[in-house]
């Protein structure tokens, strides 16, 4: 591989640091929709709404999600420190019971743009 490919995306990094940035509300936002969840409501609207203000935060949310060992591999390149990690894996064991209503949203969205 050439070292352009080798480089972590910039839009990848500012939405990483857009998430520690913002990770009180990032957080605020995912207990409200994770409650609602949990009492068996549809957080579709919720996830989407978020998305549509949060768009590279988003995307940092998801590939936490379904692609961890990239990421491990962007945070390694970039040497991002120790806690920024921690605060990105406690985001992901706190609502792993989000991962498949993401999952089916990103899906549903790339069928819907084929």
């Amino acid at each position: 591989m050439t070292e352009e490919m080798d480089k972590v995306p910039r839009s990848f990094l500012k939405a990483l640091a857009d998430f520690n940035r913002e990770r009180e509300m990032v957080f605020k936002e995912f207990d409200e929709i994770q409650d609602k969840y949990s009492k068996g409501e549809d957080i579709v609207e919720d996830l989407k709404r978020f998305k549509s203000k949060r768009p590279g935060i988003f995307v940092v949310i998801d590939d936490l999600f379904h692609k961890a060992v990239e990421v491990e591999d962007k945070l390694d390149q970039e040497r991002v420190k120790e806690e920024e990690r921690e605060v990105m894996r406690e985001f992901k064991d706190r609502f792993s019971d989000l991962e498949e209503a993401i999952d089916l949203l990103v899906l549903e969205e790339l069928v819907a743009s084929r």
